[in-house]
């Protein structure tokens, strides 16, 4: 399998301070939490688009098909930017096209406009994810992965958070303040990353090695798409990218329509729902930290019993009588689970050799392209029965996901499944 080979930096990730390192990593952090922020906003605001201009449930369902295909485009294409463009170049151009892309959306609330900018934004999130991961976990030896890439993973529960935070202190009458604040950071953020991120094209990157960065030849290795359909991994390739389609369409049949569900079934008012959204997402927080120890001390796949664990608690949330704490609790227990899934993005850079970490990380949105329907099934089952009976889906894509799981390598030496499984450099 041929593969690119340029020559290797001079000098070593080690070399720089570890406070710039840090200040990058910081850097990086914000500008996942705007793309976490931007992802999610969508859901939120759908109730709003509808009531305020128009724009029906079967109408935002495009805005996620768009978006779903910007995302798996962006992840495809910027992982090979990313090994061969530059992963810091790469990172600020689509941390600028997040923000442009997301401002231009409330300048011009129309059907089509949205369309093409959530494209856009599907692009910088796809991307973004990709080179943030790869670039994240470069900046730091592998003793302290586990913890860089579970704060990575935390910042979508922040940006939950801030969301239902927002929606509650603007209240209904300014929702659009919501997209707004997912518009002007992300450039101011895309220009600090000019002075302080550094570039890895001067740095070589620590690796997967024990001992520090990515080996100490002279030239390097560049990973192509062709090699992760190779024989060698075909399997786990086709493996990770059915487990995050199928984790995007379970989060689909329940996250992207609970507050329509809790305003339309429910009849909970704006209040009431930014309560609840808040609330229950502090289980994602919590979890993020919970499953990177236990990942890191019971092996990667431990953590697929969360996805049986979040399945479990959407049965309750549909059965349970319609308090607030309650449905609150169940919730945050239910994103708990879900935030199993907060080492996916170092797990699937281990299942592959350094030259490939890239292209691993994309897959989580690669997958997305068999999800991107998912919308259009929800609404469809809702119109002929219930949107309740249409999100029943859920639980049942997250038990297939936990399955599939658990019948993949362990990459964790210490971890209880583990089978001598390793890399081929």
């Amino acid at each position: 399998m041929s593969t690119k080979i340029v020559a290797a930096p001079e000098k070593k990730m080690s070399d720089v301070s570890v406070q710039r390192r840090i200040i990058a990593y910081v850097l990086i952090l914000a500008g996942y939490f705007l793309y976490c922020y931007n992802s999610s906003v969508l859901d939120y605001v759908k109730p709003f688009l509808s009531d305020y201009y128009n724009i029906g449930l079967e109408q935002s369902a495009v805005f996620y098909s768009y978006q779903t295909i910007g995302t798996v485009t962006g992840a495809f294409v910027c992982a090979w930017l990313a090994e061969n463009w530059g992963k810091k170049k790469t990172l600020i151009c689509i941390t600028l096209l997040n923000g442009l892309a997301t401002v231009i959306c409330l300048t011009y609330i129309e059907f089509h406009v949205w369309c093409g900018m959530r494209f856009l934004v599907g692009i910088s999130l796809g991307g973004y994810y990709t080179a943030a991961v790869s670039s994240m976990v470069g900046l730091f030896s592998d003793k302290v992965r586990g913890m860089v890439t579970a704060i990575a993973y935390s910042m979508y529960s922040f940006s939950i958070i801030a969301i239902g935070a927002f929606a509650a202190m603007f209240k209904e009458a300014g929702w659009e303040n919501l997209i707004w604040i997912g518009g002007i950071p992300p450039m101011i953020v895309a220009l600090l990353m000019v002075l302080f991120v550094p570039n890895e094209e001067k740095y070589k990157p620590f690796g997967n090695q024990a001992s520090g960065e990515a080996g100490t030849n002279t030239v390097v290795a560049k990973g192509t798409w062709r090699e992760m359909f190779s024989k060698d991994y075909i399997k786990i390739t086709v493996a990770i990218i059915l487990m995050a389609a199928l984790n995007s369409i379970g989060f689909q049949f329940f996250s992207g329509f609970v507050t329509v569900y809790l305003r339309e079934v429910r009849m909970f008012d704006a209040v009431t729902m930014g309560a609840i959204y808040s609330l229950s997402s502090f289980g994602n927080l919590v979890g993020a930290y919970a499953w990177g120890f236990l990942s890191d001390k019971f092996g990667r796949k431990f953590n697929a019993f969360g996805f049986f664990l979040s399945a479990l608690m959407v049965v309750f949330y549909f059965i349970s009588p319609s308090n607030m704490k309650l449905l609150a609790l169940f919730g945050a227990i239910y994103n708990f689970g879900l935030a199993s899934t907060s080492i996916w993005g170092g797990y699937f850079t281990e299942l592959f050799p350094q030259r490939l970490r890239s292209m691993g990380a994309s897959l989580f949105h690669v997958a997305k392209i068999l999800s991107f329907m998912s919308p259009y099934v929800i609404v469809m089952i809702k119109n002929a029965t219930s949107l309740t009976t249409a999100m029943w889906g859920a639980p049942i894509v997250f038990s297939i996901v936990g399955i599939i799981w658990l019948c993949q390598p362990e990459t964790n030496r210490k971890g209880i499944f583990y089978k001598g499984y390793v890399t081929k450099e």
